[in-house]
């Protein structure tokens, strides 16, 4: 059944680390669009007084000790499990707190079980980098092959959770490779996702991005891997499978085809059959 805006309990949560050049101006553009939901930061050991400042705001502040977006996230998940919707937003001004409606929506009229806010970078220096948006492409292009079709931007900090997503989805994740988790947890448990496209602009001057392109895409990289031997275990074999196979067929090593073989063989059906199972 679907749930009145006017009459369901809806939260912004907000991760921050060291976020103080930013947070004001964020709480008071979510004040302004969404005056109906509470809007909760998250705060993960920031040094620079960002709690301070958002509650000298009036802001619920909740202190996550543990370091990492994905600690942060979890501990969302955990305070704020008894809200009918729970929109997710980073804390550096990049996200448009206007655009809050429309992920909401699908949300709490039953048509979504988590909305995802895909990223369009305003023609803005700094907005996003070319780096970033390659990276992007790889990881998609990884998810795809090793998991399933996932969503169009896979690694976007705007997300909206209804109340059965964080009912299902237990992130185990510590940092950035938390947004990987959820569309991957989304996509094994056939949760509904629909995607809404959003403004992405450059960060709030006096903050810094806390992302490392390569040690963070790495762990993004590995925790898709992982998460494909947990819910899609035959599509990593398939593809070692493959690549052994054409190895030998490339060297014309007969031995090196049949070791391929094998592993389809030996590999790939038990674990589809255990996969098939639960």
């Amino acid at each position: 059944m679907a749930i009145s805006p006017d009459r369901s309990t809806i939260a912004v949560a907000i991760p921050c680390y060291n976020e103080a050049g930013a947070v004001e101006s964020v709480v008071a553009e979510w004040r302004a669009a969404l005056p109906e939901a509470e809007i909760v930061v998250f705060d993960n050991n920031s040094n620079d007084g960002t709690g301070a400042i958002a509650r000298r705001l009036g802001i619920r502040v909740v202190e996550v000790r543990e370091q990492g977006k994905g600690h942060a996230v979890r501990a969302i998940f955990e305070d704020l499990a008894d809200r009918d919707a729970v929109i997710l937003v980073d804390g550096d001004g990049t996200y448009p707190a206007d655009a809050a409606h429309d992920l909401l929506e699908p949300v709490l009229d039953g048509r979504a079980d988590m909305t995802v806010g895909n990223r369009k970078p305003v023609a803005e220096l700094g907005a996003m980098t070319p780096i970033r948006g390659f990276g992007n492409i790889l990881i998609g292009a990884a998810f795809t092959v090793l998991i399933g079709p996932g969503t169009r931007d896979l690694l976007s900090g705007y997300r909206a959770f209804g109340r059965h997503f964080r009912q299902v989805v237990i992130p185990r994740s510590s940092g950035f490779e938390i947004e990987a988790e959820l569309v991957s947890q989304a996509v094994a448990r056939g949760l509904r996702v629909v995607e809404i496209d959003v403004p992405y602009r450059p960060r709030i001057a006096g903050t810094a991005s806390k992302l490392r392109a390569f040690r963070d895409g790495r762990r993004i990289l590995l925790t898709i891997l992982r998460q494909s031997f947990r819910f899609r275990p035959w599509r990593p074999l398939f593809l070692a499978a493959s690549v052994v196979t054409g190895i030998g067929l490339a060297v014309g090593s007969w031995p090196v085809v049949l070791a391929g073989a094998t592993l389809l063989i030996v590999g790939i059906a038990p674990a589809a059959w255990a996969a098939s199972r639960g």
